[in-house]
């Protein structure tokens, strides 16, 4: 019999580009029931593979904002915003619980542990930055509560990787990378006189996106940005426009934000990949988000700050800049100093770094801990990528 597994996401998964990689790949090989807020994206609509259980949303998706019910969330996992979640994932029985993150693990552990079932449990950020740190000793003792029922367990970065194992955990590091792309070769040409960045995502002022528009002005002419924006922050998406109709008009474009499994394909457009975070916590230091990856596989040359974790890839596949600070004239002069010339080769490296950097690899490890989890014997490479392409 097919082995069963529950995806429990309490967000809006169609826009979780890493929540969707998950059941895509695990769909391939297991029956995957999903549990979150909104409709399937239309890709796994007809999939008989997967299984989508809506949870109605009300008002906020999960009560972040109080410290109360944060508190409650630590004794009873099933408060009534979540007790649905809870019934759903309780009443299927599955071989496995896959919680995405801290705040489902509470939902997936007692489901698992009433089931008999193995558990895992996704880190994508540290607990460390969490709404200014007041978060933090919260979810932390969810992490103690809960560690010794956990079976397996992955993040995003080697950095979270080192910080949980305080708990007892040693979470293997599966990188938020996109698939390969159908990228057309050879990449067409970046223009000597119209150079263009792209940004795509949430523009937020934690984020200091304002920052990108503050270097575009101070760059030369022959650069233009283009930013693909879910407007999280409208107010402040509104300050970016007038913001950039002052300081650089012409200059910068805003388009609406496109589905996950389009980003790729749609940045392709584009030159360089542009995304200066300045390390405001935690989690904006040590960040190596899916943006990078979704530049090198769309064929774009990279300009960030000097984030650790971001630079050293940078640096290992010779894909792109690295200003010496996150200071707007610091990254005009960069940008400045790169020809078109440098930028092609750059983006020829990108698409070299996307044949190792892509789902199909980091995927593997996912797929991989499950074959483990259920005692499968292991199968041939060959017949592993069999699988995963067919």
């Amino acid at each position: 019999m097919n082995k069963t597994i529950c995806i429990i996401s309490l967000s809006v998964i169609r826009q979780d580009g890493r929540v969707l990689r998950q059941i895509d790949y695990l769909s391939r090989q297991y029956t995957v029931h999903v549990i979150g807020y909104g409709a399937a994206p239309p890709k796994f609509s007809k999939d008989r593979n997967i299984v989508w259980h809506e949870l109605p949303s009300t008002g906020l998706l999960f009560p972040y904002w109080s410290l109360r019910l944060f508190a409650r969330l630590i004794q009873v996992p099933f408060f009534p915003r979540n007790q649905r979640a809870f019934q759903i994932a309780n009443q299927l029985g599955c071989d496995a619980y896959h919680a995405n993150n801290w705040d489902a693990l509470p939902l997936a552990a007692l489901a698992a542990k009433r089931n008999k079932s193995k558990l895992v449990v996704d880190i994508h950020e540290s607990y460390d930055s969490y709404y200014w740190g007041w978060v933090g000793p919260i979810v932390k003792n969810v992490f103690r509560k809960y560690s010794g029922l956990i079976d397996a367990s992955t993040t995003v970065v080697k950095q979270l990787a080192e910080q949980h194992r305080e708990f007892g955990l040693d979470p293997i590091v599966v990188l938020n990378v996109p698939d390969k792309a159908d990228i057309p070769i050879p990449l067409r040409k970046t223009q000597q006189n119209r150079i263009r960045l792209v940004h795509h995502g949430p523009a937020t002022s934690g984020r200091t996106s304002d920052l990108m528009i503050k270097a575009i002005a101070r760059s030369n002419s022959r650069y233009e940005l283009h930013m693909l924006v879910t407007n999280q922050e409208r107010k402040y998406v509104d300050y970016m426009k007038g913001l950039a109709r002052r300081i650089a008009p012409g200059r910068v474009s805003f388009h609406p934000p496109v589905s996950p499994f389009d980003i790729v394909t749609e940045i392709s457009k584009y030159d360089i990949g542009f995304f200066p975070l300045p390390p405001k916590n935690y989690n904006y230091l040590i960040a190596l988000p899916n943006k990078l990856f979704e530049f090198l596989a769309a064929g774009l040359a990279v300009c960030i700050g000097p984030s650790p974790s971001m630079a050293e890839i940078v640096r290992e596949y010779h894909c792109g800049v690295i200003p010496p600070s996150f200071n707007p004239a610091d990254i005009a002069k960069v940008l400045n100093n790169t020809s078109a010339e440098e930028w092609n080769e750059m983006r020829k490296a990108s698409l070299q770094a996307a044949k190792v950097l892509n789902a199909e690899n980091e995927m593997g490890k996912v797929l991989e801990i499950y074959r483990k989890l259920f005692k499968e014997p292991e199968k041939a490479k060959s017949d592993e990528l069999d699988s995963i392409n067919a």
